[in-house]
């Protein structure tokens, strides 16, 4: 899923991406060099998609990496864990986290 960094990323980048293509075939064409229209179909067919595409790889890839890193384990969440797992009772939980709860203060 895109957030809102992502998406103002990639309009900054397509902005800045076109913006260089029209600098480049335009100047060309005002300097005179004859085959200065090549810069149009190359730069926005295939160097405007290509960098689009490495960006959307790359948030994917983050997007990926930030799934896979290990949350924090604490003693609650470890008894929560245990308890939805069936591994200990209500009674037994509740008795562990006061316990905890004890502890800490």
């Amino acid at each position: 899923m895109e957030t809102n960094d992502d998406i103002a990323t990639g309009g900054l980048v397509t902005g800045t991406i076109s913006l260089l293509i029209l600098l480049v075939g335009l100047g060309s064409l005002a300097l005179g060099v004859s085959w200065a229209w090549i810069a149009f179909p190359i730069g926005y067919g295939g160097v405007l998609p290509l960098t689009l595409g490495v960006l959307r790889t790359r948030s994917a890839a983050g997007d990926r990496s930030a799934e896979t890193q290990p949350t924090e384990s604490t003693p609650v969440a470890t008894l929560r864990e245990r308890y939805a797992r069936g591994e200990i009772d209500e009674s037994e939980f509740e008795r562990r986290v006061e316990g905890l709860l004890e502890t800490e203060s």
